[in-house]
């Protein structure tokens, strides 16, 4: 009898949540709706910023939020007059640098899901002085910016392969924040001319990955000749070695992604009645009955450099910083 009343209890209380959940007309429904989250045209502003990082990057989102409080302007970062979307991969980018420099000038390492690596720093060449050794052919989008003709205090030059995968870091970064926006942008329906800032960024940060990869390795391969000293003390350094390998294996994985993504892109564009084709130089979208636009792309570099990297010089370096970060 006692076990039946209890169980009349909290049958009874049961209901009495639900009523007070669902028996109020509209408060309750309010009090448990999502924030709207701002359009794709919404004004550009930190709250609106955050809101999209909050709900779909929490990497980005993090940095962000670590960097307002460290006092920084992220809005600087977003071009005058344009979308959220059209800037969000910049900003990113340019505050997980911020992020590394106040936390060791440029040698913490943000490698996702709140870790950061600290690596100690060992000798050093500025990265220009291996500028010479690499051959034309290879000399690609960022080849004069970060290794030939750097400006003054740039950290790709000044702090060697330390400052090499700190770009890399930031590149990855800003394309992982880009491909987690996927969601955003299918909820916001987006049309071409939202896709095109997505593709934009993804191909710059996709051919970003095989750029900085192959100056890190080619550091190496060129102070194991000219600076075995600087060679023996990065290839011992372990901490140097885990960020690499975290680094390097997340950002492969964005660019497996990103190639997945163009092709579910290609069938929303079919379903608002465009044709969007997909070449290795370029990207067609159709703008009329029988007129198109292109975006081009960096596949034949991204290839070339690919292609070097394969070379035995080259694997055995990246193999032996993968064994070592382990």
């Amino acid at each position: 009898m006692e076990h039946t009343k209890k169980k009349i209890q909290r049958l009874l209380s049961g209901l009495l949540v639900v009523f007070i959940l669902f028996g109020t007309p509209g408060a309750s429904l309010k009090s448990m709706a999502a924030p709207k989250m701002p359009g794709l045209n919404a004004k550009v502003t930190e709250k609106n910023v955050l809101k999209i990082l909050n709900r779909y990057d929490t990497d980005g989102a993090y940095i962000m939020k670590k960097q307002i409080q460290a006092g920084d302007h992220i809005l600087a970062w977003f071009p005058s007059g344009r979308r959220i979307i059209d800037g969000i991969n910049t900003a990113v980018h340019e505050e997980t640098h911020a992020y590394s420099f106040q936390r060791a000038h440029w040698n913490a390492y943000f490698v996702g899901k709140k870790k950061t690596i600290h690596v100690p720093v060992t000798a050093i060449f500025h990265t220009k002085k291996m500028a010479g050794s690499i051959p034309s052919r290879l000399r690609t989008f960022r080849y004069k910016t970060y290794v030939a003709k750097p400006v003054a205090n740039l950290a790709s030059n000044v702090e060697g392969a330390y400052g090499l995968l700190n770009e890399f870091m930031a590149y990855r970064m800003g394309m992982s924040t880009t491909l987690s926006l996927y969601p955003y942008y299918t909820s916001q329906n987006a049309g071409w001319d939202a896709w095109q800032a997505y593709i934009n960024s993804c191909e710059n940060d996709k051919l970003a990955y095989a750029e900085f990869k192959y100056y890190i390795l080619h550091y190496l391969s060129y102070a194991k000749k000219h600076y075995p000293k600087v060679y023996q003390g990065i290839l011992g350094n372990r901490k140097f070695c885990q960020a690499y390998r975290s680094l390097e294996s997340s950002f492969a994985k964005l660019i497996s992604t990103y190639a997945k993504d163009l092709k579910k892109i290609q069938k929303l564009m079919k379903k608002q009645g465009r044709k969007m084709e997909i070449t290795d130089k370029t990207i067609w979208i159709s703008t009329g009955p029988y007129s198109k636009a292109g975006l081009g792309r960096y596949t034949a570099d991204y290839k070339k450099l690919q292609k070097e990297m394969k070379k035995s010089a080259y694997a055995s370096i990246h193999k032996k910083l993968i064994a070592k970060g382990k």
